[in-house]
């Protein structure tokens, strides 16, 4: 620590000896204050003079520190402290202070600092250092009349790349997405926090910034836009920094991600409410395909209320008895019999009916799709035994089932507590997964296929050919059936193509000893071209629309039995002509 002194009317400077030593100087050496303010970074040189002019005017105390460059080249901060000097007449006279280097201390700061402010994965502003810049954002718009914009960024199917790759990759690649963020805007680190007022004029730019507020999700700060088109042009531009692929772990990966706008002080006048609404225009993205951005509105935020309701009200609805099945039934149209049904679930909410693709996505984004699915397995078992008793239904419930219920250990037991409760085979109920669903997960979900399929349990491959994945899983795993999705069917007798790919996937699972069935036939035109390439199973709104139990056996009794569906007639009739018809009269009045 040294001392110097600084008096008004010469402008004279001078520093002891110790003083001298502290900036790096020997006690021979000389420095006046031009040379020692050319030791100061040229950014906070202008700060410090600002700050020095103000105490000059008000002959206050100064107590401040300073950067400073020596002479061998290190960076050193030193802390300055001075005090006024007066003479008989009460004039200031000058200033005598003190200098030390208190470097250590400082770097020891700064590290506290930074452990309190930064994330220590990407080395961006953390959730604390976000909410303290907002705010500042805000007192200076609500003082200087401007808006401020703040985007919410969170990415696409993080969680599959982490789960494939290791934490380790995940990791790496939240680094780089923070590193392209930072691009997206004026990234400013450091803020001083006494500095905003003092400096004046537009310093609360240097709040703008890109943080992470946690996980996958980041906030990017703009505390100054000119209208909503400002924080657009960023979105865009984020948008556009994750087109590029990510190498991670040896791998290439392309990640995209989900942008919620919210504008002060249209959308919130608060952080709190900023934070929110931009989370509520986020997740717009995500329920529209994700890949894009969204400004928030009202209705929006009437949307995520009337979730809020939809999943407090699904909570409750086994416990009410609210879910019901519908049976869709699957129809050899050579024998003109049905050989199985699809239960469909349905909500019966009040006095509507909630359709599945209402509540069903919701289920499976806040988990509930875990006990629909039980229930639905249960109530399958119990409607089997009830068909068996009535008409001696000998044939399948198929139960579509998430791919997250084949990885749990305790699914096989679960069936066999179904089956054994009411009495049916195993058999009795098939089980349908996604082609999809299957690939996403296929090593997760291998060992239970085959634990299934050894008490009896059949496996179907729903909306087959749309995975666009590799068919070799076909060859190994104990699958019994595959589903022709319904895009396939409907252009049937219209376009080559449909034809072409039906007409594989028939051959395929021939070779491979699968049954294969249609699904989504709604018309006779369908139906002939099917039953002309090979395929005779099949399920859909030309034979009937999902039903209650009870009016599926009136269908079977008034249409199956009496054999008046125009479906009946017609199949009757190609399969007379066909090359492969024998001239019998198919089995129409038999119910199995």
């Amino acid at each position: 620590m040294g001392s110097f002194e600084w008096h008004k009317g010469t402008g004279g400077f001078a520093l002891a000896a110790e003083a001298l030593r502290v900036i790096g100087l020997g006690a021979h050496d000389s420095l006046d204050f031009i040379g020692a303010m050319r030791m100061v970074p040229r950014d906070e040189r202008k700060l410090f003079l600002h700050l020095l002019r103000d105490v000059l005017a008000h002959n206050s105390v100064l107590v401040t520190d300073l950067s400073v460059t020596l002479l061998d080249g290190r960076m050193r901060v030193i802390h300055i402290e001075a005090e006024p000097e007066f003479n008989e007449h009460g004039n200031t006279s000058g200033y005598t202070g003190v200098l030390q280097d208190v470097t250590d201390r400082r770097l020891a700061e700064d590290k506290i600092r930074q452990l309190a402010n930064f994330d220590s994965l990407t080395g961006l502003p953390n959730r604390r250092q976000l909410i303290w810049r907002t705010e500042r954002a805000l007192e200076q718009a609500r003082r200087m009349g401007h808006e401020v914009g703040l985007l919410l960024i969170d990415l696409d199917r993080f969680k599959v790349i982490n789960d494939t790759l290791g934490h380790a990759a995940g990791d790496e690649l939240l680094v780089e997405v923070g590193r392209r963020l930072r691009s997206c805007v004026r990234h400013s680190d450091q803020v001083i926090e006494g500095m905003l007022e003092s400096v004046g004029g537009r310093s609360h730019r240097t709040l703008e910034a890109v943080g992470r507020l946690g996980g996958d999700e980041f906030v990017a700060l703009l505390p100054e836009v000119v209208d909503e088109r400002d924080a657009e042009r960023v979105a865009s531009r984020v948008l556009e920094a994750m087109r590029e692929p990510i190498f991670i772990a040896g791998q290439e990966c392309f990640v995209t991600a989900s942008v919620g706008i919210a504008i002060y002080p249209r959308d919130g006048l608060t952080t709190a409410e900023l934070l929110r609404n931009s989370d509520v225009a986020m997740y717009a993205v995500k329920t529209q395909g994700r890949n894009a951005s969204a400004l928030y509105t009202p209705m929006l935020s009437g949307r995520g209320r009337e979730n809020l309701e939809l999943e407090s009200a699904l909570h409750k609805a086994i416990e009410r008895g609210e879910l019901v099945l519908h049976y869709q039934p699957k129809i050899d149209v050579r024998a003109a019999r049905m050989v199985g049904a699809e239960a469909l679930m349905r909500w019966q909410r009040g006095n509507a009916l909630v359709a599945p693709g209402d509540f069903i996505p919701l289920a499976e984004e806040t988990g509930l799709i875990v006990p629909l699915s039980e229930w639905a397995l249960k109530e399958a078992a119990r409607q089997a035994k009830v068909w068996q008793l009535n008409f001696g239904f000998s044939d399948s419930i198929a139960v579509n089932l998430p791919s997250r219920l084949f990885e749990r250990s305790d699914l096989v037991e679960h069936i066999h507590q179904c089956v054994s409760a009411y009495g049916v085979p195993h058999r009795a109920i098939q089980l349908e997964i996604t082609e999809t669903g299957l690939m996403k997960d296929l090593q997760s979900v291998i060992p239970a296929l085959h634990r299934l399929n050894e008490v009896g349990v059949e496996i179907s491959i729903d909306d087959f050919g749309t995975g666009y994945s590799s068919l070799a899983y076909l060859t190994t795993l104990p699958i019994s059936e595959v589903k022709i999705d319904r895009s396939f069917v409907r252009d049937l007798g219209i376009t080559p193509q449909s034809s072409a790919v039906v007409t594989a996937i028939i051959a395929l699972a021939r070779s491979l000893g699968l049954r294969v069935i249609a699904e989504g036939v709604e018309t006779l035109r369908q139906m002939e071209e099917l039953h002309r390439l090979g395929c005779s199973l099949m399920q859909g709104f030309l034979f009937s629309r999902p039903l209650p139990p009870d009016d599926l056996e009136r269908w079977l009794a008034q249409t199956v039995l009496p054999r008046k569906a125009p479906w009946i007639a017609q199949a009757s009739a190609e399969d007379m002509h066909s090359p492969n018809g024998n001239g019998q009269r198919p089995i129409g009045g038999t119910l199995r």
